[in-house]
C-alpha cells in the first residue's frame, strides 16, 4: 500500500461536541436557518462520493498498467501483487488542480485508498504553502496549470466554475493526449468543458438527489476517511449500487459507463489489441481471474458495434464526450445485466476492503 496512515488532520473520532448540544454548529442558528442543515449532510455525500470513485478510477488504472508490465515481462508476476516493487508498476501519475476543501480531501484519499504513492501525485494551487502536511508525505505541491497539465495521466479539476475560464485558457494546449480530464467542476457541462478544454477524454460524475432522501442515515460527523471504512457508505458511492434509494444522493450509471470506456482507452493507447485489453477488463474491473472460462463476462460487442475480422486489430479511442451524451454497446449491459452490476460492485468495495485488511494487520502488530 501507497499509504496506511490516516492524515494527521484527519478526525478519526468523528464530532468531539456530538453530545454538547451548547457546543454545537447548530445551536446557534434561527429555526429558520436550520431548515438548510441539510445542505450539510448532500454536501458531505457528495464530497465522499466524489473522493470514493476518485479512488476506485486511479487504483483500476493502476492495476491495468501492472498487468500490462506483466503481460511483456512474465517473470515479473509475483504470487502476491502486494509483494510487488513499486519501480515495476509503471503507475498512474496523478495530478489535482486546485486544492481547496474538495482537492485536499480527495488528495488523502487517493493516498489512502489508491495505492497512490506520495511521488506520483502533483498538486497546483494558488496557495501551495498551505499544503504542508502534504508536502512533509511527498507530495509535490506548486503553482504551475500548465505544467500539471501536461505531466499527469489523470487530472482532476476542482475548482470554481467562477475560475474554470482562466484555468482552462491556461492548461488547453498543455493537456496530452493520454490525459483523463476527471472535472468537479459543478454547473459546468461536460459539452461546455470539451469546448473550453479543448480535449474529449473527459469524465464528469452527476449527482442525482431529493428532498425525500435527505433523512436517510448519514454521519456527516465524521471525516472523508473514517466515513470510507464503513461498508455500507462504500456501497451507495458506487454508481452502479442496488441501494440507491437508501442513500442522501446517488451517482448515475453513466459515471460507470466513462470509467470502463475511459479504461479501455487507456489500454489502446499503450499498445493492446481487443483481446489483450477485453482480458483485462474482465480480470481488473470485473475481477475475473485470467485463464478461466466464466459464464458471465465483457465482449467485444459490448463496446463497439464495429466488429473486427480479426480480435489482433486494437480498439478504435472512444471520445468520452460522445459516450456521456449518448446511449452506447455498454449501456444496455451496464443497465440490465444484473450479474455484470454485481460483479462491478464486488471490485469497486474490494478497493476499500484492501485498506480495512492492511488497517487490521498495523493495529494487531501495534
Amino acid at each position: 500500500m501507497a499509504s496506511i496512515a490516516m492524515d494527521a488532520n484527519d478526525n478519526s473520532v468523528g464530532d468531539i461536541t456530538h453530545d454538547l448540544a451548547s457546543l454545537q454548529f447548530e445551536n446557534a442558528l434561527t429555526e429558520e436557518e436550520k431548515k438548510y442543515l441539510l445542505l450539510r449532510k448532500r454536501t458531505h455525500a457528495i464530497t465522499v462520493s466524489f473522493c470514493a470513485q476518485a479512488a476506485y478510477f486511479v487504483t483500476i488504472l493502476n492495476e491495468c498498467r501492472q498487468e500490462i508490465v506483466e503481460l511483456h515481462n512474465p517473470k515479473m508476476i509475483k504470487s502476491s501483487k502486494f509483494l510487488q516493487d513499486s519501480q515495476d508498476k509503471n503507475p498512474v501519475q496523478v495530478g489535482i488542480l486546485g486544492c481547496g476543501r474538495l482537492g485536499t480531501h480527495l488528495a488523502n484519499t487517493l493516498l489512502t485508498y489508491a495505492d497512490v504513492a506520495p511521488n506520483e501525485l502533483r498538486i497546483s494551487t494558488r496557495r501551495p504553502e498551505t499544503l504542508g502536511d502534504l508536502q512533509e508525505r511527498g507530495v509535490q505541491c506548486f503553482h504551475n496549470n500548465a505544467l500539471l497539465a501536461s505531466s499527469v495521466h489523470v487530472l482532476f479539476i476542482c475548482v470554481l466554475p467562477s475560475q474554470l475560464s482562466t484555468v482552462a485558457a491556461e492548461i488547453r494546449t498543455k493537456i496530452s493526449s493520454h490525459c483523463t480530464v476527471y472535472s468537479f467542476v459543478s454547473a459546468v457541462p461536460i459539452t461546455r468543458l470539451k469546448q473550453i478544454l479543448r480535449a474529449t477524454h473527459i469524465i464528469k460524475p452527476e449527482i442525482i438527489w431529493s428532498l425525500d432522501n435527505i433523512d436517510k442515515p448519514w454521519n456527516n460527523s465524521l471525516s472523508i476517511s473514517t466515513t470510507l471504512e464503513d461498508p455500507i457508505s462504500v456501497d451507495v458511492t458506487c454508481p452502479l449500487s442496488f441501494n440507491k434509494s437508501d442513500a442522501v444522493i446517488s451517482t448515475k450509471e453513466k459515471l460507470a459507463e466513462m470509467i470502463i470506456y475511459s479504461f479501455v482507452n487507456m489500454c489502446t493507447q499503450l499498445g493492446l489489441n481487443r483481446s489483450q485489453t477485453l482480458c483485462i477488463v474482465n480480470s481488473v474491473i470485473l475481477g475475473l481471474p485470467s485463464g478461466r472460462e466464466h459464464v458471465t463476462h465483457f465482449k467485444i460487442q459490448h463496446f463497439t458495434r464495429k466488429l473486427s475480422e480479426t480480435d489482433s486489430q486494437p480498439f478504435p479511442k472512444f471520445d468520452m464526450t460522445t459516450v456521456a451524451a449518448n446511449e452506447t454497446p455498454l449501456t444496455k449491459v451496464i443497465m440490465k445485466n444484473e450479474e455484470i452490476r454485481k460483479l462491478f460492485i464486488k471490485k469497486y468495495k474490494t478497493i476499500f476492503d484492501k485498506f480495512y485488511y492492511w488497517k487490521g494487520i498495523k493495529q494487531v502488530k501495534n
